[in-house]
């Protein structure tokens, strides 16, 4: 759970949506008080593609190019053409 106040949540409403959107829940605060609190409404949003394989692709250039090997499944396409 994310605390924010009313200010930075007036300058950042966008940010603080996306967050909900992410499941997380967000307390409101004025003056240092909790004046209240949002909650996603419906699941987190499946992640998307690029958000999936960012992992993946950043191990992959950690690996020196020596030690890479070519992709299967790129190989077999290229031989059936």
């Amino acid at each position: 759970m994310v605390s924010i106040n009313a200010k930075e949540l007036h300058h950042n409403t966008g940010k603080a949506l996306d967050r909900l959107e992410n499941g997380e829940t967000i307390l409101i605060t004025r003056n240092g008080r909790v004046i209240g609190k949002a909650q996603p409404s419906v699941a987190p949003r499946t992640p998307g593609w690029k958000e999936i394989m960012s992992e993946v692709w950043k191990a992959g250039k950690n690996i020196p190019t020596s030690r890479r090997s070519a992709n299967p499944v790129l190989e077999e396409r290229a031989r059936r053409r």
